[in-house]
């Protein structure tokens, strides 16, 4: 994570939407599972086919280490053929270089990570440091996504994708692949503020003041715009509770509320997309008052769905959950009833809307190859 995101005022439409109001319960997802019939499911058990995926992921998993192992979980659930060799990215402890862009048009696009590993100036790891390790997505690998969604290939992305690292150019493609702009507000709860990154704790007063849970608020330049970086904290005085709530879900979910312990950020969808969850942030009046005086809304987009696209407005996919998912009747409830409220957010939100996705790769789909140049 960077705090790399745009100082402005955010008027977020979002505090208006209501996705409570507009969910419809249905059997899909983790909760009932997906139906076995399902012709893209079908083949994947009974052809064994295999699919060509793309997945960009600054921290790729490997055989000792890796982040974002939710991704593999989800895979195997549907029956997903994949490999490492699928991941184009960085290779955790070594830090290598990993994968190829492809240089045909994938069946399925997975944006997991391109922030990436970031260091100190003691050259360690500090998710708000100064220098970072590993590539970006340059424009002409944004443009590539951008006409790869065109011509058909379903899409997913998720928390601070436009911003930096990512050149201001290739973030503006990728907003406009996925129906969203970046405020450049990031946030997250803390059950020990003293555990703040040293990234963050810079931008505040010295010494660091703050004790005990609370709420961090940062921003800085995002959509290619040089702008300077604010922070706002509230501690315990100014919250409600200690939980940020992920409410509604995808097509195929069975909605409700979750809680989410990672990093949010605040989007604004476009006009014409689908949200189907908004963040609720546990503030009291105080801490309303406290983040409307910077633009932050407590209420605000955190599944934004477009005709071939998904954008998840947090760091959903950077743990795995403690009990294997399995495409068992009666196995979805037993895991929710193993990991409980921390991991629901996995069933409600991450896997249905997979689920969605891969319904939308075509079935006789030959792909296509990019330019001589591999753009």
């Amino acid at each position: 994570l960077r705090d790399d995101a745009l100082t402005e005022s955010v008027s977020c439409c979002c505090d208006s939407v209501d996705v409570r109001d507009q969910q419809t319960p249905s059997s899909g997802g983790l909760s009932g599972g997906r139906d076995l019939s399902h012709t893209l499911t079908r083949r994947w058990i009974e052809a064994q086919s295999h699919l060509d995926i793309l997945v960009y992921d600054q921290t790729v998993p490997d055989e000792t280490f890796g982040q974002h192992q939710a991704l593999d979980q989800i895979f195997e659930y549907h029956r997903v053929p994949y490999a490492l060799d699928d991941y184009v990215g960085l290779t955790p402890g070594t830090r290598e270089p990993h994968g190829e862009w492809p240089k045909r048009r994938p069946d399925l696009i997975v944006l997991a990570d391109v922030t990436g590993v970031y260091l100190d100036e003691r050259n360690e790891p500090d998710e708000f440091g100064g220098r970072a390790v590993g590539d970006v997505i340059w424009p002409s690998q944004a443009e590539n996504v951008q006409q790869w969604v065109d011509a058909g290939t379903p899409a997913y992305g998720e928390f601070s994708l436009m911003v930096e690292p990512t050149p201001g150019p290739a973030g503006a493609i990728l907003e406009d692949v996925f129906g969203v702009h970046s405020t450049g507000w990031r946030i997250r709860m803390f059950d020990d503020l003293t555990l703040v990154s040293p990234g963050v704790r810079n931008l505040g007063t010295d010494p660091w003041p703050y004790t005990g849970r609370g709420l961090v608020a940062v921003s800085g330049p995002a959509g290619g715009r040089d702008q300077g970086r604010d922070l706002v904290v509230l501690t315990e005085e100014q919250l409600s509770g200690f939980v940020i709530r992920i409410v509604g879900g995808p097509p195929g979910s069975t909605g409700g509320d979750a809680r989410f312990d990672g990093w949010v950020e605040v989007v604004q969808p476009d006009v014409g997309t689908e949200i189907d969850a908004v963040f609720e942030l546990p503030v009291n009046d105080e801490g309303q008052r406290m983040l409307a005086l910077m633009g932050v809304p407590t209420r605000f987009a955190a599944l934004v769905r477009t005709e071939r696209t998904i954008y998840f407005a947090g760091d959903g996919l950077r743990d795995e959950t403690p009990f294997r998912l399995r495409k068992l009747k009666g196995g979805a409830t037993f895991a929710r009833l193993i990991t409980g409220d921390e991991f629901q957010f996995l069933y409600q939100v991450l896997e249905p809307s997979f689920g969605w996705l891969l319904d939308r790769i075509p079935e006789s789909d030959e792909p296509v190859a990019v330019d001589a140049a591999g753009n």
